[in-house]
Parts: C-alpha cells; structure tokens; sequence
C-alpha cells in the first residue's frame, strides 16, 4: 500500500490571504485518527497572527479549542535546512510573528482523541486572525485513517 493509500491527503487552504482572518478547509474526524497540518508560509509583514485548531459539530464550526503539538522549520523554504524541525512545543493559541514564520514551513500535529467527540464535534477546523499582517498561507493536512484504501470517500463538506 502506497502513501497515498494509507493516508488521507487533504488541501484546506490555498495562497489564502492573511490580512484578515482566514479559516481552512474543515476536515470530518469522524473516521480519522490523527492529523498533521503543513502550513508554507511567504513573506509576512505587519502585526503578528493567531493560529487556533477547533473542533465542531458541523462544517466551519470552530467551538472547542484544541492544545495541538507544534514544530517549524529551522530555515526559509528552499534553503538547505528547511526541512529540519525545531523542537516540539504546545499551544491551544499560537503566535505567528513575521519575523519567525516569514517563508517558514509550520508542522501542527493533532490527536483525534482530543476533540470534544462526546459533543459531536467531529469537524476539524484551523484558524488564523490577523490584525493588521499580510502575506499568504498556503495549508494540507495530512491523515490517518481508520480505514485505508485507494477510494477512500470524502471527508469536506
């Protein structure tokens, strides 16, 4: 079984703008065990950003804050160590400073036993509000499955 057949790969985000608020694709849990969300992120300018991940009972509910494990790039995309991570942290609120992020790839990685499942909240959501920043944001997420296999159905609304 390849790659793509073992996990769910999922686009929530393109070149989506960040001089606003921007919320990604929400993705449903429901059948899903783990999930780990790759942010590219371009030239950031401006007031820092706030990433939260929320799960929900429906599609673009953000109800339920969720503590989600964190670890960047140590270096601008395309440089030699891009692809070495920084050491893993914690957050329910993350600060996304210009200075920091700018060209930088974001791992957040987030158990699906966290979410607020005796609710229904089965919908996973990331969101990032912004001030007064700019710059763009580019998001997948990739996930695994209960049930793996080269048809998996959808999990978007």
């Amino acid at each position: 079984m390849n790659f793509a057949e073992r996990f769910k790969i999922v686009p929530m985000g393109v070149a989506l703008d960040m001089s606003g608020t921007v919320t990604t694709e929400s993705v449903n849990c429901k059948d899903l065990h783990h999930g780990t969300i790759i942010f590219s992120f371009d030239a950031l300018g401006g007031a820092a950003s706030t990433l939260t991940v929320s799960s929900g009972a429906t599609d673009a509910a953000v109800t339920s804050p969720l503590t989600f494990r964190y670890a960047y790039g140590s270096a601008a995309i395309l440089a030699a160590t891009s692809d070495v991570l920084g050491a893993t942290s914690t957050s329910a609120s993350l600060t996304l400073t210009a200075a920091t992020f700018t060209d930088r790839m974001l791992i957040v990685d987030v158990d699906m036993s966290e979410m607020d499942l005796d609710n229904g909240e089965e919908w996973l959501t990331c969101t990032v509000t912004t001030g007064a920043g700019t710059g763009l944001v580019t998001i997948v997420g990739i996930f695994e499955g209960r049930y793996p296999g080269n048809q998996s159905k959808t999990v978007t609304a």
